[in-house]
């Protein structure tokens, strides 16, 4: 009886569009592989499962619960330096008057239903970076912040329209740039994680596939130009545009790299979101 196909999570995010455009075709759907789409707390629930084999996810799932989880070496999703545009706090009013903006208000901070790693974030650069007061948290469906009038987190493709067109009367704050001023290192957001236990023809298609993105990575500066110029570029993004947020995205989990996630995961142990700071696993 042949394996079942490896199942790899997508994030239905432009983040990786790059990747995807060249992996789907040459690891087409089928007997071999299968691709799920989602957000990432989607995948991260789904890997979490058992349901998914392996998928870009939040880095923070993977600190939060490391024995279900193994990891890709190389490959991660964080910035290249300054603003990722696509992890934003958005804000009525000026950062520095938001503690007393929630203290007048009673208000809270919607953290995003679509994301795990954004949402620590978050509560680390309030705590250690901006010194702020604990305040009240809630989490929302994403894309419902305006809505409420409350200062929220955004990620993804809506993130990057808000950094495109900021609303006005609102305050972005870029956490991807908060983390450089902060740490003096890129943040890593995702992280590629595969499910305890995969083997068999499953991780040999996953080697493969890593094998495959690694390439890929390290080929995107000369393939970028083309890239955002084909048809399959969202009619929301101009080129230019979103050839400059290609270029501050970065798939490389290096030494760097690995550095930073282990100083975002002390930070997270002291603010009581992990229990302990986990040693990295590779499943392969």
């Amino acid at each position: 009886m042949a394996s079942a196909p490896l199942r790899l999570g997508r994030i239905a995010y432009l983040n990786v569009w790059p990747l995807y455009e060249a992996l789907t075709p040459a690891f087409p759907q089928g007997p071999d592989i299968t691709y799920v789409p989602g957000h990432p707390a989607e995948l991260n629930a789904q890997l979490a499962a058992g349901t998914l084999d392996a998928a870009p996810a939040s880095a923070f799932a993977y600190l939060a619960d490391p024995a279900a989880f193994t990891l890709l070496p190389d490959l991660c999703i964080r910035a290249t330096a300054g603003p990722i545009q696509s992890v934003l706090l958005v804000s009525p009013v000026p950062l520095p008057d938001l503690p007393g903006h929630l203290a007048r208000t009673a208000g809270t901070i919607q953290l995003s239903g679509a994301s795990a790693s954004s949402n620590a974030l978050l509560r680390v650069l309030w705590r250690f970076a901006w010194g702020f007061d604990e305040p009240r948290f809630e989490t929302v469906a994403p894309g419902t912040g305006y809505d409420r009038g409350r200062p929220f987190v955004e990620i993804g493709d809506l993130a990057l329209r808000r950094h495109l067109a900021p609303p006005p009367g609102w305050h972005v704050t870029d956490l991807g740039q908060a983390w450089l001023d902060f740490a003096g290192t890129p943040f890593v957001f995702a992280l590629w994680i595969v499910r305890e236990g995969l083997g068999g023809r499953q991780l040999a298609t996953l080697d493969r596939v890593r094998r495959f993105l690694c390439a890929v990575s390290r080929s995107l500066p000369e393939r970028l130009p083309a890239l955002v110029a084909s048809p399959a570029r969202p009619d929301w993004i101009t080129a230019q545009d979103l050839l400059a947020y290609f270029r501050v995205v970065n798939y490389a989990f290096d030494p760097a790299a690995a550095a930073s996630l282990v100083l975002f995961a002390h930070h997270c142990r002291e603010l009581g979101l992990i229990p302990s700071v986990p040693g990295l696993r590779f499943a392969l």
